[in-house]
């Protein structure tokens, strides 16, 4: 075990920032000793005797302040706690000085008695959890998500996440794949004699039972990824025809800026917008107009990006003026997500022909709307709703919801299987196919923390907070 694993680390697991309460955890072979010291329990008893999972009143006297900070300690016992390791955490005020007074004391007590006590790593907690075999690698990545976690139905996919649903079922196809890959070893092993542990089109068979299993995780990864990510929102239209108003009004802040003069937004601009569980990321994109120069340029095109990407475009038009002609400086070819059209300006007074729609609109759902007095802005929140729920955008919330490093895992898994069945249809040594298979088990044992480098595992903690 790596000699920083036997270090007994402490943090202030709760989130920084003025409150009347913090935590601060400390966990390792030296988390009781390092406090007994100076903690002064309410019916003077041992720290050390106070049984797992309970809690006592006390104080801790620091000596050096000569003051006494009230304290709850609740102490979890190896290998009961979350890190299978002596867990304390420490419920106390939530000043800052007082954090740091008591964290300086616990450090400088430790290092005059040379006690190997330290601050923690970010996500270390959670790393140590993992190392100790509490939770596997796809849970402790679900600790991640729970703690970046927007939505109610990314919180609920996490917690799915965190018990296990997903590392149970890659389980099943890892044991599926190692069980296949043995019985080719072992024919292998066999191939002098007149054996056939087992034949080519059973072999095909298995890995066509393996294969289908993780292209339904796959597909599950992907469609997932709108849940996880965010539904893309692209507001398009010519300059001032209120795209940044409508944005504003929509979140109930100033997010982009406003101005009377045409195409004052010069870059795309994003921001998150929940509603009813769901999120959506907005974009601000530049108006569309006969601007030059290198700037412009380059606004276009991260606005042609923005809309390719788009998975419901606001198709935003002003009400006051022609509509006919603003289509026409619009490239609706660009467009290839589905269109809502917004009828923004609807407070001003419009002359008839302005609300005559091209006949190119009409196939598309419409709302009027006005930024100045919020009509319509409601309906325009149902509609975007409606595009998810009613089927139009592929909105899952899987409870196998991947991140990046285990749907590429899965791929590679997915391609190495794949490529061991084409090898056994075309005959070749079962050389190859296991070595592709074990390529495969490889990649699957990397998803739940089997197969790792020190490298994988510093990347995936390091996003961690500190405390947790």
């Amino acid at each position: 075990m790596s000699p920083e694993i036997q270090d007994t680390i402490v943090a202030v697991s709760t989130p920084s920032g003025r409150s009347f309460h913090v935590i601060i955890k400390i966990s390792g072979p030296e988390a009781i000793p390092c406090i007994q010291d100076f903690f002064v329990h309410a019916f003077h008893g041992n720290v050390g005797t106070i049984p797992t999972f309970a809690s006592v009143q006390g104080y801790f006297y620091i000596r050096e302040e000569q003051t006494n900070i009230p304290a709850s300690l609740y102490v979890m016992k190896q290998p009961f706690s979350y890190t299978k390791e002596d867990v304390v955490e420490i419920h106390t005020l939530g000043s800052l000085p007082v954090i740091e007074m008591l964290i300086q004391a616990i450090l400088s007590d430790a290092m005059n008695k040379k006690r190997n006590v330290r601050l923690s790593q970010p996500g270390e907690f959670t790393k140590r959890a993992f190392l100790h075999g509490r939770i596997d690698l796809t849970q402790a990545e679900a600790v991640m998500r729970i703690i970046h976690a927007q939505t109610d139905a990314e919180l609920a996919v996490a917690a799915t996440q965190l018990n296990g649903v997903i590392s149970q079922r890659i389980r099943r196809i890892l044991d599926e794949a190692v069980a296949l890959c043995s019985f080719i070893e072992a024919a292998i092993d066999f191939s002098d004699q007149e054996i056939e542990l087992i034949s080519g089109e059973e072999i095909v068979d298995r890995l066509k039972t393996i294969e289908k299993n993780i292209s339904e995780f796959l597909f599950q990864s992907e469609t997932s990824r709108i849940s996880s990510e965010g539904i893309d929102t692209v507001f398009y239209g010519i300059p001032n025809v209120g795209k940044s108003s409508l944005i504003n009004a929509l979140l109930g802040k100033k997010r982009s800026i406003v101005s009377e003069i045409p195409g004052t937004t010069r870059d795309v601009v994003t921001d998150s917008l929940h509603i009813g569980g769901i999120h959506f990321k907005l974009t601000d994109t530049a108006g569309k107009d006969d601007a030059q120069g290198a700037v412009i340029s380059r606004s276009r095109e991260k606005t042609r990006m923005a809309l390719k990407s788009a998975h419901i475009v606001l198709l935003v038009i002003d009400g006051s003026t022609n509509i006919g002609e603003q289509l026409n400086e619009l490239e609706l070819s660009d467009v290839p997500g589905r269109i809502i059209v917004v009828i923004n300006k609807c407070d001003v007074q419009q002359k008839r022909y302005f609300f005559e729609l091209p006949e190119i609109l009409k196939k598309y759902p419409l709302v009027h709307t006005s930024s100045l007095t919020g009509e319509g802005l409601e309906r325009l929140k149902e509609m975007l709703i409606e595009s998810v729920l009613g089927g139009q955008i592929n909105q899952t919330s899987s409870p196998s919801l991947f991140n990046a490093r285990q749907r590429e895992a899965l791929q590679r898994s997915f391609l190495a299987i794949q490529q061991a069945r084409l090898s056994t249809q075309n005959n070749e040594s079962y050389e190859f196919i296991a070595l592709d298979l074990r390529a495969a088990i490889n990649a699957l044992g990397e998803i739940i923390g089997e197969v790792t480098t020190e490298d994988i595992l510093d990347k995936i903690f390091s996003e961690f907070c500190i405390g947790k």
